[in-house]
């Protein structure tokens, strides 16, 4: 026989609450951590991001959103793949486009001009909006060609579309998608494909007798063709930039699921809940908020950080890629338990946000790694604007 407590309490400020448990003389405690709401937090880092993040200066940045050191208070840029002027950085501008559409147009004139600013660079710089074509850093650079660009693009221009209503930014969508398959995308794992963002998108143009039509149609065989080139590889994980990883994982469930909405071939579904029963060992249920439905990622800090160090991250944004797709998949069955654990999976990663509108890239979890003291936020804020902006997501989807 089990005997449950229930011990509930209003926190008095933001931040790690400790909780010490004692039954029987067994001692134990739970750790969870408090969060702004998601608006305010989301509205000060779009702020911060705009007044500190973005480049000014004439030239080949000018408009450009890049790394910020918490420590000496200065933007970052190099041409080392993760710390350049494109990639994962393109976060930034979807999370403002994002937040700005929540809010209504108008409201923060500020935060529209930066955005304004960052596309003119983005266009001129990053993407060929004619082919579609996505480059790795400024000027055009793809001296390292990588297929994760792309979808970033696309979910960028998609968001960007969606607050300003300009077509030619859903057409320079399409295009990047359709790029990305003739690229060999077909056998990729993206994280962060727009599948369904997209095709939402085209199903109105196409509703309105638009010129969209056959871009749905088109996107909707890649889409497919994809999912069945999934059910093909299974559980043989072709290796990408590293050999396994749970942001492997989690796209082809999220592939597989997204086209099952779109086509209700139930295929889909059940190699889709096959692959998800792999994702969801990557997750831990301890009562710790690092480690509660928080993928385990490795050296996260290390590619993407300042001090550039080993150890598991705990948690990183891209964790709340499971969560999405636990989310999706307790929709699909209405299981309120996968929505449940969704949600927990992508509130995991607000840590990574302060209230002054500062982000770090990654938590190194260790207490010690190689001997050197860790348990710290990465001083750069990097890349972890995506899990804001799933985050922001799911306060629009319950509107």
């Amino acid at each position: 026989m089990y005997i449950y407590y229930v011990y509930i309490f209003t926190a008095k400020q933001t931040g790690e609450q400790i909780i010490e448990i004692c039954v029987d003389d067994i001692k134990t405690f739970c750790r969870i951590f408090v969060q702004e709401d998601v608006r305010t937090l989301t509205r000060k880092r779009c702020e911060f991001i705009a007044e500190h993040q973005q480049y000014q200066k004439e030239g080949l940045l000018k408009g450009a959103y890049l790394i910020y050191d918490n420590d000496e208070e200065r933007l970052i840029y190099t041409p080392e793949n993760d710390f350049n002027g494109g990639r994962e950085r393109m976060g930034m501008g979807g999370l403002i486009a994002r937040f700005l559409q929540e809010e209504g147009a108008g409201k923060f004139p500020k935060l529209e001009n930066s955005l304004k600013q960052y596309m003119e660079y983005v266009k001129r710089e990053l993407v060929d909006t004619r082919t579609g074509k996505v480059y790795n850093d400024a000027g055009m650079d793809d001296s390292y060609h990588r297929l994760y660009n792309l979808p970033w693009a696309a979910t960028l221009f998609l968001e960007v579309y969606r607050l300003w209503k300009k077509e030619e930014d859903l057409m320079i969508a399409c295009r990047i998608v359709q790029y990305f398959y003739m690229d060999g995308g077909t056998d990729f794992y993206p994280i962060q494909l727009p599948v369904l963002l997209l095709m939402e998108e085209l199903k109105k143009k196409q509703s309105e007798k638009k010129m969209f039509g056959k871009e749905y149609d088109i996107l909707l065989e890649m889409f497919k063709k994809h999912a069945e080139r999934l059910c093909e590889y299974g559980e043989n994980y072709p290796g990408s930039e590293v050999n396994y990883e749970q942001s492997i994982v989690a796209p082809a469930v999220d592939i597989l699921l997204s086209v099952y909405i779109l086509t209700g071939n139930k295929k889909y579904l059940e190699e889709g809940s096959r692959q998800i029963k792999i994702l969801e060992l990557f997750n831990g249920i301890q009562p710790d908020y690092r480690m509660n439905e928080v993928a385990i990622r490795h050296w996260d800090g290390y590619w993407f950080g300042k001090r550039r160090f080993f150890g598991d991250t705990f948690p990183h944004y891209w964790s709340a890629t499971s969560g999405m797709v636990f989310k999706m998949y307790g929709k699909i069955l209405k299981d309120s338990r996968w929505i449940e654990r969704g949600e927990a999976s992508i509130r995991g990663v607000l840590p990574l946000f302060f209230k002054n509108g500062r982000a770090s890239c990654a938590y190194v979890y260790p207490m010690f790694v190689n001997d050197q003291k860790a348990d710290f936020a990465d001083p750069y804020a990097n890349d972890q604007d995506w899990g804001l902006y799933y985050n922001l997501l799911q306060v629009g989807h319950q509107q």
